[in-house]
């Protein structure tokens, strides 16, 4: 008497969704909103890879403070990765030495950082040299 009132395929449809574990099948995984997106950390970024395939993914630089995010931890100039210790922390970049080894984690490997205007005031200050002679 129920089937012929709701219809056949509602029936089904309740009968299936009290099967467990039936709901999930068509759950999809999350991921993770911290994670940079996978255009941002190619696969072939030698740049980025030192030491087990360290990746740099952000810093943050304001008043006194100087934090780096690498493989998810935030790390501080001076801190050890491994072998190496963090010796500066710039917008795009980080630098790490091991022994006699220098080496820099770059944000965006292939991409150089300039201030706003610094083109055009290294061309006025070209220009006001050429000038002076």
């Amino acid at each position: 008497m129920i089937a012929a009132r709701l219809g056949v395929s509602a029936v089904i449809a309740a009968a299936l969704a009290m099967v467990p574990g039936w709901g999930g099948c068509f759950a999809q995984a999350l991921s993770d909103p911290m994670q940079p997106p996978a255009f941002a950390s190619p696969a072939g970024a030698g740049e980025q890879a030192w030491g087990g395939g360290l990746v740099l993914q952000s810093t943050l630089l304001s008043n006194g403070r100087r934090i780096a995010m690498i493989d998810g931890k935030p790390m501080k100039v001076g801190d050890r990765i491994g072998r190496a210790r963090i010796m500066s922390i710039d917008p795009g970049a980080v630098t790490l030495r091991e022994a006699n080894t220098t080496r820099v984690l770059k944000l965006y490997p292939g991409v150089e950082l300039t201030r706003p205007g610094a083109a055009s005031a290294a061309a006025s200050r070209k220009g006001a040299k050429e000038g002076a002679k």
